[in-house]
């Protein structure tokens, strides 16, 4: 089975001209990048910030006028960013990022 088989949430891939902006926290330390690919599970941040697997991030999503917070672990760390999975979710952020999925879909 590949890997794209295997996962649990479809994954989409930013179209160009929308931008996912992040921040986020880990402890005191700020985290700023961009989604490139996002799913209900998690993304893939872009970003300059130097993280290690395993880190908890306190994340905010930004994309147009639709804005979730919630929890995210670094799961895989690569050159140009990170594999977050999403760890940590309210039901309100849970239909804001459902809505985010959507708005990219279409």
């Amino acid at each position: 089975m590949h890997g794209r088989d295997m996962r649990r949430h479809e994954r989409i891939l930013v179209p160009g001209g929308i931008e996912i902006q992040v921040t986020g926290r880990n402890g005191s330390e700020d985290v700023e990048g961009v989604a490139t690919v996002i799913g209900f599970g998690g993304m893939f941040l872009r970003t300059t910030a130097k993280r290690s697997a395993g880190d908890v991030l306190q994340l905010a999503l930004t994309c147009r006028s639709i804005s979730v917070e919630l929890e995210g672990t670094i799961r895989h760390v690569a050159e140009k960013g990170a594999g977050v999975e999403f760890t940590l979710l309210d039901a309100e952020n849970e239909q804001r990022l459902r809505a985010l999925l959507l708005q990219l879909r279409t």
